[in-house]
């Protein structure tokens, strides 16, 4: 059985409409030469301060170990470090316990899927995000939602909220918001989901407010109206707007998410594959939520690496609502760093049966694009409050 010896990284770089981005993968080598697992470890930025935790959970807790032994690896690493929970060092673990589960199924010569417990769904439902301008008119966003709708996806979703606009929306904000989203609604039809983020913007009167002014629109759900640490402002909302609220991509472990999930604070999970723990504890927090019937909803910035993985992931558990997915909208050779990853179709993504995530690396393609040395995202920036 091939044993882990040491880890490698590849970073590149690419951009969107709303975002430039840096990606930091995990190639985690044995001693067989012809089989490594690829990780994502993007923590979309501090990502040397994730590389060096990477090095150090492998030499304290990897090296000459079975990565068939990936659940008990999980245990050790997480335990390990006084840092446990936190962005960095979840998304150091993340990286690895996704580089595992590649190698198992590499090894196995199976997907990672079929390892999972196997595929309720081969073909995984994707929403389009990455499409619109922040901010942009309401007619402008109507005629960019067209071109999505004709690339053949059925869902999408954007930020109508543009920027500077913390806890509170002037009434002439909260107005230009709503006809952002009527414009996208008139333009796609009724039968197309909209998804609506908020970025985790608002206070909770205001996230009622607003929400009130969505439920007319249909929205599948409403994401992050408020933060998702205080559990009873999320509370508050779902109690008072008819929309499913959603929530998680920036909570990490299974742990926050327990008590959402008993206190039935939102209707969709949101955990991020590179952040929150990998495919090991992603699976974990699908099954806390399906004792309440909870769904799951991964979000998604990742590389190819970590797409592919929750893809894997939503194949494999019965709560799956609906996949993330940036990918055609980033500059082109997004689809080329890694030989494997898979274009939607129909607004689908069809899985395939090869080994492990069933990705290779293309290192001519990442070293054309190197890490950029500043990244942005128009989600919205912090107004004096």
């Amino acid at each position: 059985m091939p044993a882990i010896t040491d880890v490698e990284f590849r970073r590149f770089s690419a951009n969107h409409h709303n975002a430039s981005r840096n990606w930091v993968l995990v190639k985690l080598n044995t001693d067989n030469p012809k089989i490594y697992g690829l990780g994502d470890a993007s923590a979309m930025e501090n990502d040397d301060l994730v590389i060096g935790m990477v090095k150090a959970m492998v030499a304290k807790h990897l090296v000459g170990k079975d990565p068939l032994d990936s659940e008990v690896h999980w245990t050790n690493l997480y335990q390990d470090f006084q840092a446990r929970g936190g962005r960095i060092a979840s998304t150091a673990l993340s990286g690895l316990d996704i580089a595992m589960w590649d190698l198992k199924g590499k090894i196995l010569e199976q997907p990672v899927w079929r390892l999972l417990g196997g595929a309720h769904r081969q073909k995984i439902r994707v929403y389009a995000n990455g499409w619109y301008t922040n901010p942009g008119t309401p007619e402008q966003n109507a005629e960019e939602a067209k071109v999505v709708v004709d690339m053949g996806y059925t869902a999408l979703k954007f930020d109508p909220f543009g920027q500077h606009n913390y806890y509170k929306l002037s009434l002439k904000e909260a107005e230009l918001a709503e006809k952002r989203v009527a414009a996208v609604r008139n333009a796609v039809g009724p039968y197309i989901d909209i998804l609506v983020e908020a970025h985790a913007k608002f206070d909770v009167m205001n996230a009622i407010q607003i929400g009130h002014r969505l439920e007319q629109y249909k929205p599948l759900f409403y994401e992050e109206p408020v933060s998702q640490e205080r559990v009873a402002e999320l509370i508050e909302v779902r109690n008072k707007v008819n929309i499913p609220i959603a929530t998680g991509e920036r909570l990490y472990t299974k742990f926050p998410f327990a008590e959402i999930v008993d206190r039935h604070a939102v209707d969709v999970l949101q955990p991020d594959i590179a952040n929150a723990g990998g495919i090991t504890e992603l699976k974990k927090i699908a099954v806390i939520a399906e004792a309440k019937h909870i769904t799951m909803a991964p979000h998604n910035v990742c590389s190819p690496v970590g797409a592919m993985a929750e893809m894997h992931l939503d194949a494999s558990i019965i709560n799956f609502e609906i996949q993330e997915y940036h990918a055609e909208f980033y500059t082109e050779h997004y689809f080329k760093v890694l030989n494997g990853f898979t274009r939607q179709e129909e607004g689908y993504v069809e899985l395939s049966d090869a080994s492990g995530l069933g990705l290779e690396l293309n290192e001519e393609e990442i070293a054309n694009h190197p890490p950029l040395s500043k990244v942005t995202s128009a989600g919205g920036t912090v107004r004096g409050i």
